[in-house]
């Protein structure tokens, strides 16, 4: 949002629900298995080199994709994103954070109930609650009907950014890229 300036104050965004890879078993899967079963190794390679040089210039701490040992199944990360925009727009920015720095830069798996009651704590929230949560199938309705939502709209990559519920920016983009679709948003364009 820094690249935006002023205009910053014009945009309200939030996390909404998509799952790359909802057939990720609930305790996730070994990630090198998983990935060269989707890519070849140079593939997986280049993927990865590209994120961390992105994560370098946007001074984002990012593990070494490399050392990343769990693909994690990420629909629990999904129903706590759901809770935490109850509790507001800056809690579930705080969470998605938090999730982040868990899986992208320390390498944690954010599909465990431990882990991810950790980024709610740190984002704010009540740990009982996310226990809670957790334990039950709460928000499990409305985060497979985002899922859907987001399907019937034609996106398949993660990130996309949507903006206005009208134009979108899939995959992993410099932030000026992204600053210009908010710009080209709040003209109208």
């Amino acid at each position: 949002m820094g690249r935006l300036g002023a205009d910053a104050e014009a945009f309200t965004w939030r996390y909404g629900a998509f799952e790359l890879d909802p057939n990720v078993p609930p305790e996730g899967m070994d990630r090198d298995v998983y990935m060269h079963g989707r890519y070849d190794a140079a593939t997986v390679q280049a993927m990865g080199e590209r994120l961390a040089q992105i994560a370098r210039r946007e001074g984002l701490q990012m593990a070494d994709p490399a050392t990343l040992a769990v693909r994690p199944n990420t629909f629990a990360a999904h129903r706590l994103m759901m809770a935490a925009l109850d509790a507001g727009v800056g809690i579930q920015q705080a969470l998605g954070d938090a999730l982040f720095a868990a899986y992208w830069g320390r390498g944690e798996d954010i599909g465990d109930h431990g882990v991810l009651t950790a980024a709610a704590r740190a984002a704010g929230m009540d740990a009982g609650v996310s226990v809670e949560l957790l334990a039950g199938d709460a928000f499990a309705a409305d985060v497979r009907a985002q899922e859907r939502e987001a399907a019937q709209s034609g996106i398949h990559a993660v990130p996309t950014f949507v903006f206005d519920g009208r134009s979108a920016v899939s995959g992993a983009q410099d932030s000026a890229v992204l600053a210009q679709a908010a710009r080209r948003a709040l003209s109208g364009g």
